[in-house]
This record gives structure tokens, sequence and C-alpha cells, in this order.
């Protein structure tokens, strides 16, 4: 009976979590260059303000597709002092010509919802599992990777966010990663090799980016050959994240470093087309019920975390409760391929049980 209270006194403490990874809504360390005008409470305001609005914009950027980026843009007046959560100046240098300040900007996830949802725009705030990138170059017929001068995996890792929904994991450039794997092994789909250095990483997915540049001596110009594959399960699948026309063609100058810049936003578009390929007609409501033991609470605090931060509280509810499980009824226009994309990066799935709508959690 004590083991039952507990558990209930845990779900009733536990129902203000919020709907999304909190990590995606924390932006930081933007920086803010201003003239000093003398008046260091006012600089600081107009720096406050201005941080707030471009933490809005890496978020939106995040978050929303380009068709609702432009839906954002039509709305005449924000209030964004409203949306924030909280915020803080991680640093500060004042002279007597400029104000410099750093400010990490962190916005309240459930604020967020309801403005978005007011304004019919569509979120996308499934993260990913950390992919492990293998960023091979090619140059003068020689093979980069994990070299030193490999400045593609520099190009690359300068550009990726950590705060994106795509979580990309960079291996160091190393002697013991060299022993462990070349990119001739990669290129060849030794998928028992990558599997092996992946589980070194713990890891599961990788996504391979391999560059070729080559230098005609005659003509004097450069040109560029992209491929992208994704392993998983064991293996590799071509994945197109660039269309020959956003390639620069033959140039007079290297285009490596605003190719990165092209891959790296490409890679993210990628992951949220795989979630919107996967959406089902809008208003096509189905309900699910989800049962799972409550013997570990540690595990069931975790498991329902996670699944609260997919599904807002009015689509999820308990249905049951007994001192051995819990069992939940979930209302959802996601199917559950899609919950199960936005599970798999805390190793968690949904496992159909013998009735059609009856599912349990498993860890894979």
């Amino acid at each position: 009976m004590f083991k039952f209270i507990n558990i209930i006194f845990f779900f009733l403490i536990n129902v203000a979590n919020c709907f999304a990874n909190e990590d995606i809504y924390f932006i930081e360390n933007n920086p803010i260059f201003l003239e000093n005008d003398g008046n260091v409470l006012e600089l600081r305001e107009k720096a406050k303000n201005i941080s707030f609005q471009n933490a809005f914009d890496i978020l939106t950027k995040n978050i929303l597709d380009p068709v609702d980026i432009s839906k954002l843009q039509q709305i005449s007046e924000i209030n964004l002092e409203e949306l924030v959560k909280d915020y803080k100046i991680q640093s500060e240098k004042i002279t007597d010509i400029n104000y410099f300040s750093e400010i990490s900007v962190n916005f309240n996830s459930s604020k967020l919802k309801e403005f978005f949802l007011k304004n019919n725009i569509k979120l996308n705030i499934f993260v990913s599992e950390s992919y492990l990138i293998f960023p091979i170059f090619k140059k003068f017929n020689t093979y980069y990777l994990w070299e030193e001068d490999n400045y593609w995996y520099d190009y690359l890792f300068q550009e990726y966010d950590k705060q994106s929904l795509l979580k990309l994991f960079f291996p160091k450039k190393n002697h013991l990663n060299k022993l462990k794997i070349s990119a001739n092994q990669i290129l060849d789909e030794d998928s028992d090799l990558v599997a092996k250095f992946l589980n070194s990483y713990k890891r599961k997915k990788a996504i391979i980016v391999f560059l070729e540049e080559n230098f005609d001596h005659n003509k004097n110009i450069f040109s560029i050959k992209l491929e992208t594959k994704v392993f998983s399960n064991n293996g590799f699948d071509n994945i197109y994240i660039l269309k020959n026309n956003m390639l620069p063609e033959d140039t007079n100058n290297s285009q490596v470093e605003l190719i990165a810049k092209l891959v790296v936003n490409e890679l993210q578009n990628w992951w949220k087309n795989k979630i919107e390929n996967l959406e089902l007609k809008k208003y096509q409501e189905k309900t699910y019920f989800l049962s799972f033991q409550t013997s570990n609470l540690k595990n069931t605090i975790f498991v329902e975390n996670k699944l609260k931060e997919i599904l807002s509280e009015k689509n999820f509810f308990i249905h049951e409760l007994t001192a051995e499980k819990v069992t939940y009824k979930i209302n959802t226009n996601y199917s559950i391929e899609q919950l199960n994309l936005a599970l798999e990066v805390s190793n968690l799935r949904l496992k159909q049980n013998n009735n059609d709508d009856w599912y349990s959690i498993e860890y894979y």
C-alpha cells in the first residue's frame, strides 16, 4: 500500500513537465557589440533585447520549417519577454568606446508552444539520437579522416550547432582512431568495422560525408564531388541532401568552407524531413494504450518524462494505475513510427502487443 501511495505521489508532482527537450530552448552565449553612449543601464537593456531577438531567430530556425518561418515573419509584433523564462549575462566588457556582452537566453517551452499553436505554426521538436559523423576528404588522390590537416572536418565542426535538432558527434582527430578505422574501409562499406567503431563510442548510427576536391592545373579551376550516406541497422543508405544546382560549379577558388555550411544546414533539413515524411493527415487522430511496469521507480520516471517531452498533457494521461503497472491513454496525430523516431534518442521504442492499439515500452 505504501508503494502504491508513493507512485501516486510521483505522478502528481510530475505533471508539470514540458513537452520537448529543454536543451533546444537554451540559446547560449549570444555576442552583442554596441557603441558606448555613456549610459550603462540603457546599454544593458538594449543588449538584452537584441539577444532575445537573436536567440529567437536561432531557435525558430532550428524548430520550424521554412514555410512556417515565413508565417512567423508576417506577425507584426511579438513580445519576446513573455516567451523568455530567464537570461544571464555570461560576460561583459565596457570601454570608453564600445560595449560587449555575451548573453544566454532560456525560453519558456510551454509559452512558446502556446504562441505557435495560437498562430497556426507547426513545431518540429523531435531531437535525434546522436549520429557519429565520418567527414572524409579527398584531395590530390589523398584521403583524410582523422588527420590533423583534414580541414573538411574542421569546417563541418565549426558550422555544427549543438542546439539543433539533429545531434552530431565528431570523434577526435587522433592516432588511435586512425588505427581503429580508415577512410577506405568506410567507403568500402565495411559494416562490421563501422559497427565496431560506433560501439567504441556508444553510438548506433553514423553519417558519412565524403567530399572530393579536384584541381585542374590546365584550366586553373576547382571541381567537387559530394556523397552522403547514413549507416544504421548494420547497413548503408545513400541520402541526397544537396540538389545539383546547390553545389558550386567549377570555380577559381576552393569552396570547401561554403559546402560545409550547406551540408550542415541540409543535414538539419534532412532530419526534419524524416519527421515530416512520417506525418499522418491532419485531424487523423488515433488512440493508443501504453503499459509498463512500475517496479523500478527510476525507470518509470525516466520513461514518463520522455513521453511528456513529446506529447502535451491533454493528449497523454493515466488510464489505469496499480501497484505493479501504469497504463496511459494517448491521443495523438503522431504515428508509431514518429513516436519511435523521437524516442530512439533515449534508446526506447514502443512495441505492439497482441491487441492492435496496446503497446509496451522496451529498451534497445
